[in-house]
C-alpha cells in the first residue's frame, strides 16, 4: 500500500489522546461524506429499535444522506476555477501551470472535507521525477495540530498520520505502517521535517526516526525544503469554513450530523412498513398455520411463515368446528409516514440555519429526502460567505507553490500577492431571464444603466468588464448597422 493510501476506517494513533473527541466525531463526518457510513448507521438503529425489528429489517437504507446531499451542494467554490491575477506581474502561464497540475481539482475534493468537517488542509509539493507540482487533500481526521496562542488559528506543528510501507529489519519484509509527517515551526530559527514511526505510547518524543529511510535523507535546519521569500513555512494550508479564532470548529453543525442517523432509522423503518405492514393484517383464532422456520438466534430469534400472492396458507383446527380467521386494515398508511419524515427534515434544516425559504419547492405533494435541493441563490450567498476563508488559505498555496516551482525550475515567479476571484453559480435560465426582465424594467424607467442589464444577463462579470463588453457591442454594431434592430 503506498504512503497515498488511507482507510476511513482505520483509526490511526496521533500524539494526543486529549484531540480523540474531536477526530472520532470527524471520522464519522467523513464517512457520511465519502459513502461508508453503513456500519454508523445499524449502530444507531440498535439503539433505536429492539435486535429483533433491526433484523428483520433486512436491508439498512443508507440512500437518504440529509449530511452529505447539503455538504455536496454547497461545496462548489471551484465548479469553476477560480482567476488568478497579480498586480505586478503576469501570472498568466503560472495559473495555468497549477491548474493543469491539479490545484483546483484537489481544491473541490477539500472543499467538501472543508464545508462538512468544518476544516480541511491541503498539502503542496513538487516531485522532481515527474517535474510537477503535487496537492494533496488531508482529511481533518488525519491530522493534530499546535498554534502560536498570538495567532491561534494558524498552526506551528502540524502532525500528519500516513500510511507508508516500512521494513523494520525484523525479515519481515515491508508492511503497511501508520507513520507520522512531523513539520515543525515552533522555533522559526530550526524548521524541521520529520518522518516518525509511533511507539508504544502516543508522543512524539518516544517515537522513532525514519526519516532518511523513507524520504531518502533529513529535511531539518538548513535543508528546510520549504520556504516563501526565504522563510520556512508549512506545506499545509488549512482552510475553514468560518473563521472563530480557533484551529478546530468540528462541532458546527452537529445537529445535522446526528439528524442524518436518526432520519436514515426513519427512513429504513418506512421501507420495512412498506415491505411488511402496508397491507391488511390477517388473524386467526383456534387455528394454527401450518410450515414456517425458525430465523436468527438468541434475543432475535423467531418463527416465519413466508405468504405471497401464490402461496396456500394450510390451518389446522385446534378445536374442531370453533376455528375462526378475519382480518384488519392496513396497520400503516406509508404515504402519511412519509409526510411525517419529510417535516422533520426540514425542521432539523431549519435548526441548523437554513429556513424553507432557501430550498427549492417539491412538484410532488410531500418534499422528501430527495427533493432536499437549494436553491442557487442560497448557494451563492453562503459561498459568498465563505470565500474570504478558502481565498486566504489559497493565496498560500499560490506563494509556496511559485516558491517550489523558482526552487526547482529556476523560475522568478513572484511569491506573495496574488489575487483571486471565484466565480458564483452561475444562475439557472429563469433566474437569468427573471434577472434580465427586472433590469430592463428599471432601465425603462431611468433607475438602471445599460450596465446593470449586461450585468443581469453575466452575473459574474465586474461592473468594469460589463463596461467594456458594453462597449464591444457598440463598437461591433457600427460595423453593421444593416444587422438587427434596436439599441442598447
Amino acid at each position: 500500500m503506498s504512503q497515498e493510501t488511507s482507510a476511513v476506517s482505520d483509526i490511526p494513533p496521533l500524539p494526543s489522546q486529549e484531540d480523540e473527541t474531536r477526530r472520532t466525531h470527524s471520522r464519522l463526518r467523513r464517512r457520511l461524506l465519502e459513502g461508508q457510513w453503513k456500519q454508523d448507521l445499524e449502530n444507531k438503529a440498535r439503539q433505536f429499535f429492539p435486535s429483533a425489528t433491526v433484523e428483520r429489517f433486512g436491508n439498512l437504507d443508507i440512500s437518504r444522506n440529509l449530511f452529505g446531499t447539503i455538504t455536496r451542494q454547497l461545496a462548489v467554490q471551484y465548479d469553476n476555477p477560480p482567476r488568478v491575477s497579480h498586480a505586478d506581474a503576469d501570472v498568466d502561464e503560472f495559473a495555468t501551470r497549477v491548474r493543469e497540475d491539479g490545484l483546483w481539482a484537489i481544491g473541490a475534493r477539500n472543499a467538501r472535507n472543508v464545508i462538512g468537517m468544518r476544516e480541511g488542509l491541503l498539502r503542496t509539493d513538487y516531485t522532481a521525477e515527474r517535474g510537477e507540482l503535487l496537492y494533496r487533500a488531508v482529511p481533518s481526521d488525519l491530522v493534530y495540530c499546535e498554534a502560536n496562542p498570538d495567532n491561534p488559528d494558524q498552526p506551528t506543528l502540524i502532525v500528519e498520520a500516513r500510511l507508508a510501507s516500512i521494513d523494520l529489519g525484523d525479515n519481515r519484509g515491508a508492511q503497511d505502517r501508520w507513520t507520522w509527517d512531523v513539520l515543525d515551526l515552533r522555533d522559526p530559527q530550526e524548521p524541521s521535517y520529520r518522518v516518525l514511526l509511533p511507539g508504544n505510547r502516543a508522543d512524539i518524543e518516544s517515537a522513532r526516526d525514519i526519516t532518511e529511510q523513507v524520504l531518502g535523507g533529513t529535511f531539518s535546519g538548513g535543508d528546510y525544503p520549504y520556504l516563501v521569500e526565504g522563510e520556512p513555512v508549512l506545506p499545509y494550508a488549512l482552510y475553514h469554513a468560518a473563521r472563530t479564532g480557533q484551529i478546530w470548529n468540528w462541532t458546527e453543525n452537529t445537529e445535522q450530523v446526528e439528524a442524518t442517523l436518526l432520519i436514515a432509522c426513519f427512513w429504513t423503518f418506512f421501507g420495512y412498513l412498506c415491505r411488511d405492514a402496508a397491507y391488511s393484517q390477517r388473524w386467526a383464532i383456534g387455528v394454527t398455520l401450518g410450515g414456517g422456520a425458525v430465523r436468527g438466534s438468541g434475543k432475535a430469534a423467531r418463527k416465519e411463515v413466508h405468504l405471497d400472492p401464490t402461496a396456500i396458507a394450510t390451518f389446522t383446527e385446534d378445536v374442531p368446528g370453533g376455528g375462526r380467521l378475519g382480518q384488519f386494515g392496513a396497520s400503516v398508511d406509508p404515504e402519511r409516514y412519509e409526510l411525517a419524515i419529510a417535516s422533520y427534515e426540514r425542521a432539523t434544516l431549519s435548526h441548523s440555519g437554513l429556513s424553507p425559504d432557501d430550498f427549492q419547492k417539491s412538484g410532488g405533494a410531500a418534499e422528501s429526502g430527495y427533493a432536499i435541493a437549494l436553491k442557487r441563490e442560497t448557494v451563492r450567498r453562503l459561498q459568498k460567505a465563505s470565500e474570504a476563508q478558502f481565498e486566504r488559505a489559497d493565496k498560500e498555496v499560490l506563494a509556496l507553490s511559485a516558491a517550489l516551482l523558482n526552487a526547482n525550475e529556476g523560475g522568478s515567479l513572484p511569491e506573495s500577492g496574488y489575487s483571486l476571484r471565484y466565480m458564483a453559480v452561475p444562475p439557472t435560465p429563469s433566474e437569468r431571464k427573471a434577472r434580465v426582465e427586472e433590469a430592463t424594467a428599471l432601465f425603462e424607467v431611468g433607475l438602471a444603466s445599460p450596465v446593470d442589464i449586461i450585468l443581469a444577463q453575466h452575473p459574474g462579470m465586474e461592473r468594469a468588464e460589463a463596461i467594456a463588453h458594453l462597449e464591444t457591442i457598440r463598437s461591433e454594431r457600427a460595423l453593421f448597422p444593416g444587422v438587427g434592430g434596436g439599441q442598447v
